[in-house]
This record gives structure tokens, sequence and C-alpha cells, in this order.
């Protein structure tokens, strides 16, 4: 029930599954369109169904966020097999599954499905690839809830899931943003892959770590999760928690030249004493977990369709403005299944370019949006007003910076030179050490 500010889940679920009907039947009009068309109709439809939605929460979030320790782990999930798995680890190793709920976009082939791009040759033949005819999807929420560890949280209502074909999906960021809407007032908000694996009782380390942060409650913490092992050495490991100090401006045509967090060993245990998580620099989009009350000045950005490289460095910048200090797990929560392409799993930009017609669509797609994110995080001369639509608008919401810092302040806390397009990464976060007094 709502007091009639809120929105009930049921009115959520409309306003998404509108907005997904009517995007995909306009741009079925754009097959083989200029990238600026397709971009013209995403923007009119957004602006029509989702801008009156977001506005009507500007600033604060769509419900009151709780002082009770619930934890809300949103999953977005594009073909992905081990999506039950991932149910299961979440809730079968929580101290407190009744306190856990899941927000899961599904993305799935229903029908004329097709695999990813397999690698058929052998070692040390020249590269042979094929893409063939592939069954329909497995429904990961019903193998999840049609079992014993899982019957009982989805028919509490543990277990939110918008369904979406996978001719429809945008992109890992745009799925993200559909994740986040089924967040319904949960204390501690965690954004994960849908290929993961968790240790015992990972929510309550998680929630111990949060508070302990000398910012709370405006805190995240993030990480690159380890891969996962089936020795376990993973678990709670101190060593290699991925902790993101560092990045690079890649070097890739198809990333435009975005920045590319990395990972890699720090010196020295953490000045912090346990249980105070030790400060870092960047966000992952694969894990992270902050206090909810971000997505009240931080709300996801539902332009940004198409994008893969990107979403991190604009969490970590609309984090570091909005005032929130970013921190790292002490020990690996979470293990990862890390997927490299000769895998042969299905990719999103493999639905779009069937979808426009021809490969390279979504690299055509994105690197118009991408403008957008390059705008936002401080490239020199990325100011193209048709990408920056709603980005600045008085009556919200914010899809920008924050006010509370600023983004110079976050390039020379990183050692980014956006003009020289170099970065010399943070010194004390790499030994470990808290960082200097101010950042």
């Amino acid at each position: 029930e709502t007091d009639g500010s809120e929105l009930s889940l049921e009115e959520i679920f409309s306003t998404l599954t509108r907005f997904l009907n009517e995007v995909h039947d306009a741009f079925a009009k754009f097959k083989n369109g200029a990238k600026e068309d397709v971009w013209a109709a995403y923007v009119e439809v957004a602006d029509r169904v989702l801008v009156p939605l977001e506005r009507r929460f500007a600033g604060r979030t769509i419900r009151p966020v709780r002082d009770d320790g619930s934890v809300f782990v949103s999953i977005a999930a594009y073909r992905d097999h081990m999506l039950a798995n991932t149910l299961a680890e979440l809730f079968g190793n929580a101290a407190a599954p009744e306190r856990v709920y899941a927000g899961v976009v599904q993305q799935n082939c229903v029908a004329r499905c097709r695999t990813g791009v397999q690698v058929v040759s052998k070692p040390g033949e020249r590269v042979r690839t094929k893409v063939s005819d592939a069954p329909p999807d497995a429904d990961g929420v019903l193998e999840f809830c049609a079992t014993p560890l899982g019957k009982p949280h989805c028919e509490a209502g543990r277990v939110r899931v918008l369904r979406v074909n996978e001719t429809e999906s945008l992109g890992p960021a745009f799925a993200r943003y559909l994740a986040s809407k089924l967040w319904l007032g949960e204390q501690f908000y965690v954004q994960i892959d849908a290929h993961m694996w968790a240790v015992e009782r990972w929510d309550d380390d998680l929630r111990e770590a949060l508070r302990a942060a000398p910012s709370y409650p405006n805190v995240v913490m993030s990480a690159y999760p380890p891969g996962f092992s089936e020795s376990g050495s993973w678990k709670r490991s101190t060593k290699g928690t991925g902790k993101l100090c560092a990045a690079t401006f890649s070097a890739s045509v198809v990333e435009d030249g975005i920045i590319r967090l990395g990972s890699g060993p720090v010196s020295g245990p953490p000045e912090a004493a346990a249980p105070e998580p030790p400060r870092s620099v960047y966000v992952g989009a694969g894990f992270f977990a902050a206090h909810a009350s971000f997505l009240g000045k931080a709300p996801f950005d539902p332009y940004l369709p198409f994008v893969f490289m990107g979403e991190e460095i604009l969490l970590s910048t609309r984090f570091y403005t909005n005032g929130f200090d970013v921190y790292a797990p002490r020990a690996s929560l979470f293990a990862h299944q890390y997927r490299p392409g000769r895998m042969g799993l299905p990719k999103f930009w493999e639905s779009t370019d069937r979808t426009f017609g021809g490969g390279g669509a979504n690299t055509r797609f994105q690197r118009l949006v991408i403008k957008r994110v390059k705008h936002l995080v401080g490239y020199p001369n990325y100011e193209d007003p048709a990408t920056l639509v709603h980005v600045h608008d008085k009556d919200g919401p914010n899809y920008g910076m924050g006010s509370v810092r600023t983004l110079a302040d976050f390039h020379d806390m990183a050692g980014l030179d956006m003009v020289k397009r170099t970065s010399k990464g943070a010194d004390w976060c790499i030994k470990n050490r808290r960082p200097p007094p101010g950042v």
C-alpha cells in the first residue's frame, strides 16, 4: 500500500513496460537508420513516458529509506544461465535472508533465438567463428522459485522481476536503471552481476562495513570481485580484493577513449582499523554497496541506452560530487565469473545489431551516447546539445554531478588529466592508507 505520494510496484512495472514496448516500436521504423534519428526517437519516448515519473520524485527517493538493515540487490541479467545460481547464493548464504530483496531485470530470448559468437577454430588456426540457432533461454527466476530454498522467498515477495524480451535490451547501463526502479525503501542498495557467488553471512559483513565507515551514511563500497574458484580460496580473501585505485584512457576505437577502471595489488594492510573499510577511488558496476539514500541524490540515468563502457567513471564521479566517500571491502564477499569472448555467450550488442539490420549498429549508437558521459565526467569539447537532454533541468532530477564536491577535485584526487588523457593513480589508495585531509 502507498500513502498516495508513493508508487506501487504495479505502477512501476506498467510504466517501464510501456516505455520498453513503445521504444521498441519506434526503433522498428529506423532499421538501418542514422544514429541521430534513432537517438531522437529514443528521447521522444523517454521524455513522454519516463520523465513524468522521474520529475515526480526529483530530489528524493520513491519511498522513505528504512532503518531496518534490509538489503536490496540489483541484478541486470542478459540471457544469463547462471541467474538461478546467483539468487541461490544470495539467499542461501545470507545471515538474515528475510531482509534481502532481489530486483531482477531478466532479459531473455523466448523465440527464434541465436547463440553468441562462438569460436570454432582450433588453437593455432586462423580464428573462425559462427552464430547458431539456440533454444529459448531458461527463466532463472522461475528456476530459483521452484526450489525449496527459493520458494518461500519468492512467495514472500523478496524477488521482484521485470521480464524484458532480449530484442528490447538496451545495454547494462539502462538495465541497471530499470533495476533501480524495483527498489522499495530498503536501507542498503547492492548492485551485482548475474553470475556471482557469495560468502556465508555476506549481508552481515556488508552492513557492518558500511556502518563502520566514518562518512556513513554517505558511503559506497566497491571493488572488482575475484574470479570464482571451486577451492573457495576467494572467500573473505584479503589478497586481490579488487580495490579500484587506478584507471586508464582506453585506446580502443570501439570504446572511444573512455576511462576504464583497473584493479591491482595494494601494498600493506589497511591503515584503518577493522571493521572500518579502507578508502578507495572508483566505483565498479559489477559490485557496489551503498546506503540507499544516494538514489535521491544521484538517481540512475535513463538516457544511457547502448552504453557498455563508461558507466563506471560516471558512477564514481557522481557518487563523489554528491558527497559519498568511496571505500573498498577489507575482504572479498563475492566472486565473479569473468567471461572472455571465446566462451561464446550472447552479448546485448548482438541483439541491437539484429534489431537495426547490421553488425556495428550498437557501436555507432554508443559512440553517440558516450558523448553524454564524456561531457558529464569532464572531457573537454564534448558539449553536444542533442545528447545532453535533462542534464541540468531546474525541476530535476539531476543526472549530472552533485554540488557537495567539485569534479575538478575528483580529477585531482584520482590523478586524472582530462586534457592530456593520462592517469597516474592515487598513491595513498595503492598503499592502503587514508587519503590526505579534505579528500
